[in-house]
């Protein structure tokens, strides 16, 4: 659900680090970012920025050989957060809807509330798709984020060295 990337480095991580802050530095563009010793976040900024824009987290780690720079995109963390309570919320109320007719179906009633369980289902599925089409209409953005960590890749590195890119299907 949240599209990963990897990318193996022959630099080391602080010199791509800094490839990747001098280019949030300069960039006047669409992006912003953060950058730590180990860490770095890239986001939209707030005024081109809508409630399905996407935000990168990424983790750089050193290697024998140089670099590994695991990225995850994902909703904004205030989006995120709001999902995921949806899905608790979503839980509960068909937990509670399930134990209630069990209730009603052991003291011999009708037990009408155990339609609570499929329609919370139908909703929790109606979420996940609002999730996946929110996905799709920050696809421009992933790619432009995208594009700034392959210029940060290209500034750190020598000519002549090579990137090498895993997916996270492959390196599963």
């Amino acid at each position: 659900m949240r599209p990963r990337f990897e990318l193996q480095l022959p630099v080391t991580r602080e010199r791509w680090l800094d490839a990747l802050r001098s280019l949030l530095e300069t960039d006047t563009g669409s992006l912003r970012g953060q950058v730590f010793r180990k860490h770095a976040v890239v986001e939209v900024r707030d005024t081109v920025r809508t409630f399905w824009s996407p935000y990168l987290n990424l983790e750089v780690e050193d290697e024998p050989d140089g670099s590994a720079i695991r990225g995850r995109f994902s909703p904004h963390p205030h989006v995120w957060t709001l999902f995921m309570a949806v899905y608790i919320l979503l839980a509960i109320v068909a937990l509670g809807g399930l134990t209630y007719g069990i209730v009603q179906y052991t003291l011999g009633q009708s037990p009408w509330s155990l339609w609570i369980v499929p329609s919370a289902v139908a909703l929790f599925g109606f979420v996940y798709g609002a999730t996946l089409i929110g996905q799709g209409l920050g696809a421009e953005q992933m790619y432009t984020m995208r594009r700034l960590i392959d210029r940060a890749c290209v500034n750190a590195l020598d000519t002549g060295a090579r990137v090498h890119e895993t997916s996270a299907n492959e390196a599963r």
